[in-house]
């Protein structure tokens, strides 16, 4: 299962008035994760077609992103935020990437939706992920997670490509 995406990053020359567009091309890739236990009791796992999923079943987002511009793109200058989709739960610090910063963001059901969180606070590292329930402050939930965000921070050349993942459990 594939989805196609196109983003135009703008990146602004230092003390120029010219800009330059970057042309970064994200392409959205999601698979079973179907594990087993070998003998000698380590756990294994390999991605599968998702064509055919059912309830608690993991699966695998990857989200690879190319620069199909002209121009390096800058670090810092891409970032991906994924909402965990619905019917599903986000499996436990199991999002990745090189080269990256992983933030999360998280709420209780009652809180306020995602859009409604201002920006600065809304994103955190996966260590001081919290909720807050009127007075009551605590640890978040891996049910509570509502988004992902990747903050790539390498130069990514011309024709270069790089990807993130993240899991999430089918409720």
């Amino acid at each position: 299962m594939q989805r196609m995406v196109l983003a135009l990053l703008i990146l602004a020359g230092l003390g120029s008035a010219q800009w330059t567009i970057a042309e970064v091309r994200l392409s959205i890739t999601i698979h079973r994760v179907d594990g087993w236990i070998e003998e000698e009791g380590e756990l294994e796992a390999e991605l599968a077609d998702a064509a055919l999923v059912a309830p608690g079943d993991e699966l695998r987002y990857t989200i690879a992103f190319t620069n199909t511009g002209l121009v390096p793109v800058d670090p810092g200058a891409i970032v991906i935020t994924n909402p965990i989709p619905e019917s599903t739960e986000y499996v436990w610090d199991s999002a990745g990437g090189a080269d990256v910063r992983i933030l999360y963001h998280a709420s209780a059901p009652a809180e306020t939706p995602l859009d409604d969180t201002p920006e600065e606070e809304a994103f955190v590292p996966l260590d001081e992920l919290v909720v807050t329930e009127g007075e009551l402050v605590r640890s978040a939930a891996a049910a509570e997670v509502r988004a992902v965000r990747w903050i790539y921070e390498a130069f990514l050349p011309p024709g270069e490509s790089s990807e993130v993942w993240f899991h999430v459990r089918l409720q």
